[in-house]
């Protein structure tokens, strides 16, 4: 039952845990670029928490006569690992927004490098079949605030901004497990002098889970930016995705 039970989370887990960055994937800088960001998670009765994280683009492959990228996020955890790793998903650099909203059905492949396990891939056809047992449903908004422009400082430097109202829902109701919610409400500052668009972002995320409902605040701010010479060796794919190998670590 332990395993079966770990077995329902993990795989409800892949489709929730990157709706908040679909805002970083739209209209990628070339292959290269990179950025890094302070994030500040606030939850009620607790002390705040900072991390750091890393957005990159590398080349990818062609795939249907189109070049491809890897879009990096990291270190984040992934699919119920405990450890946390370069999270890379396979993408067409020129997503508009639209198609940014929905990354991960948008992903040709996702590749997980677990320090622990190795890394492992998913195939289009595993973020399919995944998204289609947990029942997921997500939709995805950004429009224009008042004030629509703002200059915010960041990474040593002003920028002038969009401001932008963020919503955003993700709905899972897997087998056997109690439908979960996940709301997102906040703001986006989007510059295009920013390598992945945006300069700060702050929302507020609240899970609904049965009876229960638990929310917390996080803040993104740029730190640094620039371009570096991407890595020559392909990206290592590891073993084919496994929800048994990720549940005993085979």
């Amino acid at each position: 039952m332990r395993r079966l039970t770990a077995l329902i989370l993990l795989l409800t887990g892949v489709v929730t845990a990157p709706a908040q960055w679909q805002i970083f994937a739209e209209k990628l800088p070339a292959a290269g670029a990179w950025a890094t960001y302070r994030m500040e998670t606030i939850r009620d009765g607790q002390p705040a928490s900072a991390s750091e994280l890393r957005f990159s683009v590398r080349p990818g492959r062609e795939i249907d006569g189109r070049a491809l990228v890897w879009f990096t996020v990291e270190p984040v955890m992934w699919l119920g690992s405990r450890e946390r790793a370069p999270l890379r998903l396979l993408v067409r650099p020129d997503m508009d927004r639209a198609a940014a909203s929905r990354l991960i059905e948008n992903s040709a492949e996702i590749v997980f490098s677990n320090p622990v396990k190795g890394a492992y891939h998913m195939t289009r056809e595993d973020i399919a079949w995944v998204s289609d047992w947990a029942k997921l449903t997500y939709t995805s908004e950004l429009t224009t605030d008042e004030p629509a422009k703002e200059e915010i400082t960041a990474a040593g430097r002003g920028f002038a901004c969009e401001r932008l109202r963020m919503l955003a829902s993700t709905v899972t109701d897997p087998p056997m497990v109690s439908k979960q919610v996940l709301e997102f409400r906040g703001m986006v500052w989007r510059s295009e002098e920013a390598s992945f668009g945006v300069v700060r972002a702050e929302w507020e995320e609240r899970t609904t889970k049965g009876s229960k409902t638990k929310s917390e605040t996080k803040r993104m701010s740029l730190l640094a930016q620039g371009t570096e010479t991407p890595p020559a060796e392909p990206v290592d794919r590891g073993k084919d995705f496994s929800v048994w190998r990720l549940i005993f670590g085979r």
